[in-house]
């Protein structure tokens, strides 16, 4: 008998629990759930504590996803989180991985073809992935109730983390595999909604309308059980910050303006101050140096390779500590892997490059002329020296691993899952969209304001150059392309909600000049799912 994703993935991970050590609690493991749900329903928190840490300590490592091996193999490029969303930031107009030359084949195949979008073989990683991580947080909801959550203390804020995994997996989802809900996508399905961790029967599909209620309700709830947890000083947790984040973002998806007005704006009252600019990559005025040898940036100065710098980050995860090196291996031009030695380092459009304004210092992080670096890429010290092409991102840069003090083949930095900046322009599109014009602009103006370079008066929506005569919106829009550049596959997403095309014509630095209407920014879901659960025929 076959079962779909989310029923195998319920088997897969069944609860195993530690004994406690208090002999005043039985331990988890040899409690019934009612017994377990009455506990984490009552007044002793010691022993909720106790039974919570066995069952859902593990929440925040849902939003760092890394070594699933989906296809069999643990080198499979879709094992992480970071990396699908690092395949859907080559698939829009604004990131070229490599050059011509060096994007033959690998990540860069994605972004010359397209074909994960209707090989439904190809599309299973992404799918699994947000199965599995609604399975993590069903685990922990069958025992943290709602009746458990009401009693507050730490049943509500591993309850109200629960709900923000369970959020976020079906965020992605729609994001992936349905047409946007505010672009066409409003009248059409969802996803088949599993809310108990059990050996489920296949679910009917949810309409979208459904779908987006659900998630929205789920972090509606999170964000009132995390109240009493507030914003911590500890970035992997999955604090009121991060839920009034996913909430906002949920809400941008659903059209849902005042909930982003009300949720982003508490978020930018908060997170008031920006990174700096010398902490926000590397200077393309330094290439020569750094190439020669006679400069060196340490990820511990850049805050897009540690949190350190990184006063804009409300999760992340430290080197050491639930990070991974994908980013670093991906997007670091000044380390050997996919990005440096590999040569597939991340480019910039030269279209958007173009309406940078040059007194934005985030147009100095993308280089402006060809230069040769050497690269040290094992343990011995052997190097190769490659190329580093014109419009290459210095976004990610670091000629020394955290950790270290020379270079060296190592790939050690910290990642960040979200930043504040995004909340400021999550905030002023909500604005532009209902209609506020100056709202908008006034929130997009801090923004520019702390992107202005030392010594110039600070840039405002009305002397940037390049966004004379432009809606709010479209504002909105150029600015967030521009912070937001190769993250997350945001620009992807963005554009699908905003109604823009795949279209690389006329830009001299892209190599594959695919075009891709936004309906058809959609992935087809694995037959995987659709063999199991025959209601995606109905």
């Amino acid at each position: 008998m076959k079962h779909n994703i989310f029923t195998i993935l319920a088997l897969l991970a069944l609860v195993v629990v530690p004994a406690c050590k208090s002999l005043e609690v039985p331990p988890p493991n040899s409690l019934t759930d009612e017994q377990m749900q009455q506990i984490l329903a009552g007044d002793d928190e010691n022993a909720k504590a106790m039974i919570i840490a066995a069952i859902g300590n593990t929440l925040n490592s849902n939003f760092n996803a890394a070594g699933a091996t989906w296809s069999g193999y643990s080198s499979y490029p879709l094992n992480s989180q970071v990396d699908q969303d690092f395949l859907m930031s080559m698939r829009g107009n604004d990131v070229i991985p490599g050059t011509d030359v060096t994007g033959k084949s690998g990540h860069a195949a994605t972004y010359r073809t397209f074909e994960n979008f209707d090989a439904r073989n190809l599309t299973w990683p992404y799918y699994a992935l947000g199965a599995l991580l609604t399975t993590n947080a069903n685990k922990v909801l069958l025992y943290v109730t709602e009746d458990a959550g009401k009693t507050g203390g730490s049943a509500a804020q591993f309850r109200g983390q629960a709900l923000c995994v369970r959020a976020y997996a079906y965020m992605q989802l729609m994001e992936r595999f349905q047409k946007a809900y505010t672009n066409g996508g409003k009248d059409g399905k969802g996803m088949p909604i599993y809310t108990a961790y059990k050996v489920n029967t296949p679910a009917p599909i949810s309409s979208a309308e459904e779908t987006y209620e659900f998630i929205l309700g789920d972090l509606k709830e999170a964000v009132q059980l995390l109240e009493e947890m507030g914003y911590t000083s500890e970035l992997k947790d999955i604090d009121l910050g991060v839920a009034r984040f996913l909430y906002a973002r949920a809400a941008l998806w659903a059209g849902e303006w005042d909930v982003v007005i009300e949720q982003a704006g508490k978020l930018t009252e908060q997170f008031k101050t920006f990174i700096k600019e010398e902490n926000y990559g590397a200077k393309a005025s330094d290439l020569a140096a750094y190439c020669e040898g006679t400069k060196e940036l340490k990820a511990e100065d850049n805050a897009f390779q540690t949190l350190g710098h990184n006063p804009e980050a409300i999760m992340g995860f430290i080197q050491g500590d639930g990070s991974n090196t994908y980013q670093n291996l991906f997007c670091n031009v000044f380390e050997p892997g996919e990005a440096g030695e590999g040569g597939l380092a991340p480019r910039i459009d030269d279209r958007l490059y173009d309406k940078i304004d040059p007194r934005d210092f985030r147009k100095d992080i993308f280089t402006t002329e060809a230069a040769n670096y050497v690269y040290i890429i094992d343990e011995d010290g052997k190097t190769q020296m490659r190329e580093i092409p014109p419009y290459a991102n210095l976004k990610w840069a670091a000629t020394i691993a955290k950790g270290y003090d020379k270079r060296t083949h190592h790939l050690e930095c910290d990642n960040y899952i979200f930043r504040s900046s995004e909340a400021y322009l999550m905030l002023a599109e909500a604005y532009a969209q209902k209609g506020n014009s100056d709202q908008a602009k006034e929130t997009l103006n801090k923004l520019l304001a702390a992107r202005t370079k030392s010594g110039e008066q600070p840039l405002t929506c009305d002397t940037y150059s390049g966004m004379s005569g432009l809606s709010a919106l479209q504002m909105v829009q150029l600015q967030t392309r521009i912070e937001l550049w190769c993250e997350n596959g945001r620009e992807f997403y963005n554009n699908k909600r905003w109604n823009i095309p795949v279209n690389r014509s006329g830009s001299k630095v892209h190599y594959s000049n695919a075009t891709l209407a936004p309906e058809a920014m959609v992935l087809q879901v694995p037959i995987n799912e659709t063999s199991t659960n025959t209601h995606w025929a109905d």
